[in-house]
């Protein structure tokens, strides 16, 4: 019997590709009977279907900046074909700090004294004194004994659940946590909650009680593709009561959430010591790029020997250690940043809910304009490149068929007049790609 009878055959679209407005990323990676064929076979399926999301302008890799992280952005807009001028609902640097002028020269000045590179891993030569005065700052700043500060966010996360999670452990997650979190449990024992649900998180802790050695509750301050926030106290509560760690990534929290903007625990008014296990990266409201593991002495001294990736890769880049330690001490004495971005969130996120938008159940400058229908989403978020607003189209299976949504962030230094804009090009933006299809709809029955 040919093996390769049951390969999916792929319709093409008018520019002769894999038509990338019937099939989804997933079907073209994805797809089990996908397996039966060689790797060059499946590299050109997936080509094929690139090619034409790029000729339909749907594809975000085709954008490029050649400016900074501003409130509005010089893109190259490919279903332009120009550079345009556009407002930025797509940033995670929440208080601009990225274009702070401390900040900026504070790398400046570690790249004349330390120059481009690190040279090697830390347990090599690469560890420097501006790497151990940066994870000292996040210790202090989270109440921890010591910090470890790794090259990004991602590695973060594989490098520490990878490091610690053993045969004997489970690690429990949060369904919706991010990507580096599902990587880092791979290879592990793990057990998914419904989201935020105190009660799907109770009966699996209650169910595997006593079945492993450790188990680590592991979930997202707040949640990257929805905006919400997880519900720390209840979470602290049933990992005490049934004898669980508690991991919490303070990626989209830190700077953001809390009096002094020090995510979780500050915002819930909670003793450090609350998280056992504390992750969180420059690259969002710290405006740099890096990641970071803190704790207690003999958590970090562990993580040191048995995290591979901390263990096998060069040092992080020293000006962006050197811009996030600046930019911790500048947030930290300056208030009024995070004042401006609540009074942004507040203010478009009555706009959008005055629209009728489904927004889910968003408490921070996270948006998710739920549309729920995989090319609308993606129409929607070319057509706003083309009128002045970016914003990123998340298609399935970057979240559910039914959740595809546009993602708009809102950040400190936006002005209102900057929110209507970018609210009244998604409203336009809507409008027109339905009538698009109904003209469409009426070509194609015709």
């Amino acid at each position: 019997m040919d093996t390769l009878a049951k390969v999916p055959v792929f319709e093409l679209s008018r520019n002769n590709k894999i038509d990338s407005r019937k099939y989804t990323l997933f079907d073209v990676l994805f797809d089990p009977e996908l397996d039966k064929l060689s790797i060059n076979n499946r590299l050109q399926i997936l080509y094929s279907f690139i090619e034409d999301a790029e000729k339909n302008h749907t594809t975000p890799n085709s954008r490029y900046a050649i400016d900074g992280v501003n409130t509005e952005r010089t893109v190259f807009d490919p279903a332009s074909n120009a550079f345009v001028k556009m407002i930025n609902f797509s940033s995670n640097d929440y208080l601009n700090m990225s274009q702070h002028p401390n900040v900026i020269a504070a790398a400046m000045d570690a790249l004349e004294q330390y120059g481009a590179g690190s040279g090697a891993a830390c347990n090599a030569a690469g560890r420097t004194k501006m790497k151990i005065d940066l994870e000292k700052e996040i210790a202090d700043t989270f109440g921890f004994e010591q910090a470890l500060v790794y090259p990004c966010g991602f590695m973060t996360n594989t490098g520490v659940l990878g490091g610690l999670l053993r045969s004997k452990d489970v690690a429990i997650v949060d369904m919706l946590s991010h990507a580096s979190i599902m990587d880092g449990v791979e290879c592990r024992n793990k057990i998914f909650f419904k989201h935020n649900d105190m009660q799907s998180l109770e009966f699996i802790l209650n169910r595997s009680r006593g079945q492993y050695s450790n188990m680590i509750v592991v979930v997202d301050g707040v949640y990257s593709m929805d905006g919400d926030i997880a519900n720390l106290p209840e979470i602290s509560g049933l990992c005490k009561k049934y004898g669980a760690l508690l991991m919490v990534d303070e990626a989209h929290a830190f700077g953001v959430l809390g009096e002094s903007g020090l995510g979780m625990t500050d915002y819930f008014d909670m003793p450090p010591d609350t998280i056992d296990i504390l992750v969180g990266t420059f690259s969002k409201a710290i405006g740099s790029a890096g990641g970071f593991v803190t704790g207690k002495k003999e958590l970090i001294t562990y993580l040191r020997y048995a995290s591979r990736p901390f263990m096998f890769t060069t040092a992080p880049f020293i000006p962006a250690m050197a811009a996030a330690l600046e930019s911790i001490r500048v947030i930290k004495e300056d208030r009024e940043r995070r004042t401006a971005l609540w009074r942004n969130i507040r203010y478009f996120k009555s706009k959008l809910i005055t629209s009728g938008f489904n927004i889910g159940n968003s408490e921070t400058s996270i948006f998710p304009i739920i549309l729920g229908n995989h090319n609308r989403v993606l129409d929607v978020a070319r057509i706003m490149g083309t009128k002045g607003v970016l914003a990123t189209g998340f298609p399935y299976p970057v979240v559910s068929r039914k959740q595809t949504r546009v993602r708009m962030t809102v950040t400190a230094g936006m002005t209102f007049e900057q929110l209507d804009k970018g609210h009244q090009v998604l409203c336009d933006s809507i409008a027109l790609s339905e009538a698009s299809d109904k003209v469409l709809s009426m070509e194609t029955a015709l």
